[in-house]
């Protein structure tokens, strides 16, 4: 059985993390603490990740460096471009790559990078969407959890806003890859209704096979995505993959084998959303760290995938979509 070659992780909150204290060019010396460090995507062999610009609405986010009032657009803005800094900064360094253009993702780089933007309202006016794109903004959600000024989110329902729908169409023109991760249902449909672009979930998983939870994707909602040409990122978040109980690594394999008797083995991937919120002890037993991947691969080829269609889940899929869409 072949490795993959490398991995792509289509979701992680370095920024966040980042702005929480944490020095990700360190080991990780608590287990238990958290499960991501520069050391350890390098031990992987995971050479690419989106990297999320996470910002968060409300109370409870305001006066974080990562979060803002919600009628507050401007500290939304700041909020995110305090992100972005600390990508630039790191870029600067020399610790990792934004990429900007397709040829980035070939380039020699210790890690590279394509932010994402989960949740849009440091977005003040779709003018601004030509800014993010000049610093290189490739892919962003609409909102996170809790809504946004241009979207519902999966625990604050509805559609998409008149600002959300203008700001779409200035993604667009911009070429910039939607994600649908977190959308509310209705906020979803009207996605898809407004926009003939890709679209794709960075780290959903399969309501079917977890709760009835907007935060997970519906089976008609995966069939939407890949008949766009989008992808599903698999996330390995306990409480996504398993109801009421722990999750193991059988059922982080189990969203994926879903996904894929939906939309084919070539629309699966990794949106591991490590560290997003949540402890290695909330990830399954296995799958810990980067530097576990090759679990979920063992895993796959146990189950008789192809070294062809582990090497797609592991990393091509990704970079086939991100090619097609939001890199010249």
């Amino acid at each position: 059985m072949l490795r993959p070659t490398r991995w792509c992780d289509g979701h992680l909150d370095l920024a966040y993390l980042a702005l929480h204290g944490h020095d990700l060019r360190a080991e990780v010396t608590d287990p238990a603490a958290r499960c991501v460090s520069l050391p350890a995507l390098a031990r992987g062999r995971v050479t690419t990740v989106l990297g999320t610009i996470f910002t968060e609405r409300g109370p409870e986010g305001a006066g974080t460096p990562w979060g803002y009032d919600a009628l507050d657009a401007q500290g939304a803005f700041e909020a995110g471009v305090r992100q972005l800094e600390w990508y630039e900064s790191m870029e600067r360094a020399g610790d990792l790559r934004i990429v900007r253009c397709a040829s980035d993702l070939d380039a020699p780089a210790p890690l590279r990078v394509v932010l994402l933007m989960e949740g849009a309202d440091p977005i003040r006016s779709p003018e601004d969407v030509a800014w993010w794109h000049a610093r290189g903004v490739r892919v962003v959600g609409l909102t996170w959890a809790l809504g946004s000024r241009h979207a519902g989110g999966n625990a604050a329902h509805g559609g998409l806003t008149a600002l959300g729908r203008e700001t779409v169409a200035a993604l667009d023109a911009h070429r910039v890859l939607h994600d649908a991760s977190h959308l509310a249902d209705a906020a979803l449909d009207d996605l898809l209704a407004c926009t003939s672009r890709a679209v794709m979930a960075s780290h959903s998983n399969c309501r079917a096979l977890a709760d009835d939870r907007q935060r997970h994707l519906r089976d008609d909602q995966i069939a939407a995505i890949a008949s766009r040409g989008g992808v599903v990122g698999l996330n390995l978040y306990g409480s996504f993959l398993a109801h009421g109980r722990e999750a193991t690594l059988d059922d982080a394999l189990a969203h994926v084998r879903h996904v894929a008797s939906i939309a084919g083995r070539d629309r699966c991937c990794l949106g591991s959303d490590l560290d997003g919120g949540f402890t290695p002890m909330q990830v399954p037993r296995g799958v810990r760290a980067p530097d576990q991947l090759d679990a979920l691969d063992a895993g796959l080829a146990e189950a008789g995938w192809s070294d062809d269609d582990r090497e797609s889940f592991a990393w091509r899929a990704w970079d086939r979509i991100l090619r097609a869409t939001c890199l010249a």
